[in-house]
């Protein structure tokens, strides 16, 4: 496995990643939009060219604010996110950020594991954040060494 840059080349390998997920997840096009902004630093994990998952944040001054995590689902709960997870987090103390926030919906246990397993920390919940399904965002974050 290995993680590289996202790029247009992938666009539409990780728009079927994200499709796997379910829920209502990021368009081709908002995939599109990303690669073009400065402060977007997104990769994709990938096996023998094969897309596994992707992730990314933006990076606003020394706040790394991540965006997007996602594995295909056959992927799943064999180290992979977390994999790709370290890997963000270590991208972005390379990049001199000295937080990680990111949100999370409240029924999601596998991921709000990883996160806590990996440091981050609880600030607060948005009630009823997401839609389809209604569900609330768990805020969390993390500081960063850098």
């Amino acid at each position: 496995m290995m993680i590289v840059p996202f790029t247009a080349e992938e666009l539409d390998r990780v728009s079927l990643v994200e499709q796997s997920v379910g829920g209502a997840g990021w368009t081709r096009a908002q995939f599109e939009k990303e690669l073009s902004i400065p402060f977007s630093r997104f990769f994709v994990l990938q096996k023998d060219r094969n897309i596994l998952g992707y992730g990314g944040y933006w990076k606003v001054a020394d706040e790394a604010q991540m965006t997007n995590i996602a594995i295909l689902p056959d992927e799943r709960r064999q180290g992979k996110g977390e994999f790709l997870l370290n890997y963000l987090i270590h991208d972005a103390c390379k990049a001199g950020c000295r937080t990680m926030t990111l949100e999370v919906r409240s029924q999601n246990a596998g991921a709000l594991a990883l996160y806590r397993k990996a440091g981050f920390i609880q600030q607060t919940v948005r009630r009823q954040a997401y839609s389809q399904p209604t569900d609330d965002a768990v805020l969390m974050q993390k500081q960063l060494i850098s």
